[in-house]
């Protein structure tokens, strides 16, 4: 009796964690409100030469790659990427469209700012911008392509957490009902398809 008691107990202490069990806990930081704004026009989420022009952005890692940080299994929900060639060793971050800050989240190197746009087809969507080491904005503040959102780790402050988080995490998503946990508790194609566009595919479409 008393092997399955600890048994139990193990089980419960050791349960890999769901969006659903984990979301109430990021419905604090999550403020729902309509963009002043449509977002009709999208923009590479960097001060670089051309914000239209793509190949101005690299790609480090891709959707939909196995993760094994943070929580070990999931999948990337987005794409790594940054500035083919920045203009100062401090890289900036800016909103891609008109939009409006609705969710400020995590802290340290996972720092997270979500940003809800309303598209011209009444539809809404969200873009995520993680591993952010200073954040100038508010949730509920209005946003548009040329609102300085935060600034990046530079390899040198990456350091500090032994991994590699001077990059943009980037995420282009159909939903925010998980208020943010799904970006490491998506851990099968389903999660993926049912909150997630693929970001290349997203930029290559709407950044002419």
């Amino acid at each position: 009796m008393k092997t399955l008691v600890l048994i139990l107990l193990s089980t419960l202490l050791f349960e890999t964690p769901t969006i659903e069990k984990d979301r109430d806990r990021w419905k604090p930081y999550y403020t729902d409100t309509a963009p002043a704004k449509i977002a009709d026009n999208w923009f590479l989420p960097f001060d670089v030469a051309n914000r239209k022009k793509i190949n101005n952005i690299k790609i480090i890692s891709i959707f939909g790659d196995h993760r094994d940080s943070y929580v070990k299994g999931h999948i990337h929900t987005a794409i790594d990427i940054n500035p083919t060639q920045p203009k100062a060793k401090l890289v900036h971050v800016y909103a891609m469209a008109n939009g409006i800050v609705c969710s400020v989240h995590l802290g340290e190197n996972q720092r997270t700012v979500v940003v809800k746009h309303k598209l011209p087809s009444g539809l809404t969507m969200f873009t995520t911008y993680k591993h952010l080491k200073e954040v100038y904005v508010s949730n509920g503040q209005n946003v548009d392509q040329n609102t300085k959102l935060a600034r990046l780790f530079t390899p040198q402050e990456s350091k500090k957490y032994g991994g590699d988080y001077h990059h943009l995490h980037l995420e282009i998503r159909k939903k925010f009902d998980d208020y943010g946990c799904a970006s490491w508790l998506t851990f099968n194609n389903k999660q993926l398809n049912e909150r997630f566009y693929n970001p290349q595919l997203f930029i290559k479409e709407h950044i002419k």
